[in-house]
């Protein structure tokens, strides 16, 4: 199974992995857009829905669990957010409590993300 459809944001400031995330999400099926910084992450859940938003904590611009709390925010708890840091407590933590639906921590087989992702009604209606 797939991952046709699914509108993922990713949000990572090292343009590697961010890529990598990309190519691996596109290669599923998804629909993908991706940015380094938080900023840029906030326009582009204001302006279009995404059904996952995958994101670093340790972004230049914005701290993550306040991004977590915009992007919960602006999709009124519609789009789903995973966490992949390679920070651990108290970052974890306050990444749950603002609204994460699951953290991973680095470094993440690609498996793990990918069985997340498949799980069934994971895709919203937009």
């Amino acid at each position: 199974m797939g991952l046709e459809g699914l509108r993922v944001l990713v949000v990572e400031d090292a343009a590697d992995i961010r890529d990598v995330f990309a190519v691996l999400l596109r290669a599923e099926g998804a629909n993908v857009i991706a940015t380094g910084t938080g900023r840029e992450a906030a326009e582009f859940i204001a302006e279009r829905h995404f059904d996952v938003v995958l994101s670093d904590l340790g972004l230049p611009d914005v701290p993550g669990d306040v991004l977590i709390r915009q992007i919960i925010a602006s999709s009124k708890g519609r789009t789903r957010v995973i966490v992949v840091t390679g920070y651990g407590e108290p970052f974890v933590s306050r990444a749950r409590q603002a609204g994460a639906d699951v953290v991973f921590t680095k470094p993440v087989e690609w498996t793990r993300i990918l069985d997340y992702l498949r799980r069934p009604g994971l895709a919203a209606s937009a």
